[in-house]
């Protein structure tokens, strides 16, 4: 499932569903502020164009588990699904959620054209002028025609394969259980090695970092075998400059170790360090690791959702007190503020702007030319004349 996510000045084209670190990753970009729009662009089945707010975290798992459900729907349910999201465009997230319930409330026919269509509605007598017709006259009836009055009349929806009416829909009694958020900042979904490295999925278990060793020792008593010789299926991390292959190939103590810094920093931090892995374009365990090291040495401002709002900040910060900023009003903010940026070797990322490694975001440029200018002086040797 394909969504528009708007918050302010950012726009996300996002696909669903995700899983918990994604969907961490995702409010992390939108700065964990609520509330957001969406719009569902398109289903495997067609465009559907729903428009709906999230207004807290727990609408967003909402949105990833209708996605999930959706995704595991086979043809016919999904013809339903979006003949009722067609019926229903201003339906909000929980109403949605809770159709994937209904589904069995409705009805739906096989039906793949007009001429099927036409066919079903004398076969049913659903138009009036149907009743006590003899079956020999269906040769001869405008089958596009009939389909468009059974259409009007019924209110129904032709939705691939299938003709569906949903007049009959109920909304069910329930409260959906949401899915824990996933601990930890990596995960490896694990199998015990039935023979010759062929993996017993019957048997597999998720082994999320950082973990101690008695929590080791359970896990691979659990499995029934050492955690060296269990074969991976499946990784999650919750770093995305850090790639799955990555996580697969990296040895579970050198992955373990990097987890247990990561879980000593503050979710700002985890933030700020996703920012810089974005700027520096670092995608290895050992890169990672060093930057944890060094956080410090970089600027970073989440609130700066563009280079225009950062462009701001930063005149803001460094203009007289009672400056007339109406002299701005024809500036190019966008480009100033990425100007800015680029002075200072940093840039706008997903998660807010940050600055090159020693730079700090809103100190004048001119000064640090300046004191760049007179380090460079101070170093020269000093030249005797004889």
């Amino acid at each position: 499932m394909n969504v528009n996510i708007s918050y302010r000045s950012i726009n996300l084209y996002e696909r669903f569903p995700k899983n918990s670190y994604q969907l961490r990753d995702l409010c992390d970009k939108l700065r964990n502020e609520f509330p957001f729009t969406v719009q569902i662009n398109e289903l495997d089945m067609g465009y559907v164009g729903n428009e709906f707010q999230i207004v807290c975290s727990d609408e967003l798992k909402k949105l990833n588990l209708f996605a999930q459900r959706l995704e595991d729907m086979d043809e016919q349910e999904e013809a339903k699904m979006v003949a009722l999201m067609t019926e229903y465009p201003r339906a909000d997230i929980s109403e949605l959620l809770d159709m994937t319930y209904g589904l069995e409330s409705i009805e739906s026919y096989s039906c793949c054209n007009n001429d099927e269509l036409g066919e079903l509605a004398f076969e049913n007598e659903w138009l009036p002028v149907f009743y006590d017709c003899q079956y020999d006259i269906i040769d001869f009836l405008d089958k596009e025609k009939v389909a468009e009055e059974v259409l009007k009349e019924r209110g129904g929806y032709m939705t691939g394969d299938y003709y569906i009416e949903t007049s009959g829909y109920i909304r069910p009694e329930i409260e959906p259980e949401l899915p824990e958020e996933a601990a930890g900042f990596f995960r490896l979904q694990l199998a015990a090695d039935n023979s010759n490295r062929v993996p017993d999925r019957e048997k597999t278990e998720w082994l999320t970092f950082p973990f101690s060793q008695n929590e080791l020792e359970e896990f691979e008593t659990r499995m029934g075998c050492k955690v060296n010789d269990m074969i991976c299926i499946s990784t999650e991390s919750a770093l995305p400059m850090i790639h799955r292959l990555t996580v697969r190939q990296t040895d579970i103590s050198v992955l373990n170790a990097l987890a247990k810094k990561l879980s000593a920093l503050d979710p700002e931090e985890v933030i700020k360090l996703k920012a810089i892995m974005e700027l520096e374009g670092t995608i290895s365990i050992a890169g990672t690791d060093s930057l944890i090291g060094c956080l410090d040495e970089y600027s970073f401002d989440p609130l700066s959702l563009d280079a225009s709002i950062f462009g701001k900040a930063y005149l803001f910060n460094n203009l007289p007190v009672g400056f007339n900023t109406e002299v701005f009003a024809d500036v190019d903010m966008e480009g100033f503020g990425s100007s800015i940026l680029s002075a200072k070797g940093g840039t706008m990322t997903s998660y807010g702007a940050v600055s090159g490694r020693g730079q700090c975001l809103f100190t004048p440029i001119a000064k640090e030319l300046y004191e760049e200018e007179t380090e460079d002086f101070e170093e020269e040797p000093e030249v005797t004349m004889t």
